[in-house]
């Protein structure tokens, strides 16, 4: 009979031991589905933040786009002019600037302003760059007055340093900025930048 208890003991051991392992196995693999699902929820509320920066950026350019044709007599003068974008929306800022650091004659003014959309979480800011020249305008350090404009790469301008704009045309540089927060928030963990840039 003791060699029986001894068999059944053992025996008893082997199921708990496997039972143990089982159970292992399994927690791992429920674990491993935790964290690829908890990953794929990560993905795709970047993907979501990342879409709402990029349409606030595409909307802010066809915004200024407009201003640009709409108030041309203004901004090619260096006057202020009173931008609304989104009919539903609501400006956040705005200023004017004289931009100085150019050689030729004419005129460089800077706008910016920005728009969060009333009724979502998202922001459009606005730089926009007018020169008008009776000379050629040089304008220099482009990377230092317009946010976000590149170092290298640009054909025309000299890779962000400077740009020319010959005698009697009117060029302008918009950058616009989009965010998936509005414009009156902090933009900190969890903010989605997009950007879109386009130069005539």
């Amino acid at each position: 009979m003791a060699h029986r208890k001894t068999n059944n003991t053992s025996q008893g051991g082997f199921a708990l031991l496997m039972t143990l392992i089982v159970v292992t196995v399994v927690i791992a693999i429920g674990l491993t589905v935790l964290d690829l699902s908890t990953k794929q929820i990560r993905l795709s509320t970047n993907a979501k933040d990342s879409e709402i920066a990029f349409h606030a950026a595409n909307a802010g350019m066809e915004c200024a786009r407009y201003w640009r044709r709409a108030a041309s007599l203004d901004m090619e003068n260096g006057n202020n002019f009173n931008p609304s974008c989104f009919s539903d929306g609501s400006r956040f800022a705005y200023n004017r600037t004289n931009v100085t650091d150019f050689s030729g004659s004419g005129r460089v003014t800077k706008y910016d302003y920005s728009f969060t959309w009333a009724g979502s979480s998202r922001c459009s800011e606005i730089t926009t760059l007018v020169a008008s020249s009776t000379t050629n305008v040089t304008i220099n350090n482009l990377s230092a007055v317009i946010p976000g404009y590149p170092t290298s790469g640009l054909k025309d301008c000299g890779g962000g340093q400077q740009c020319t704009c010959r005698a009697g045309e009117k060029c302008s540089i918009l950058s616009v900025r989009g965010y998936n927060k509005p414009c009156a928030s902090s933009y900190g963990y969890g903010t989605v930048q997009r950007e879109v840039l386009l130069q005539f």
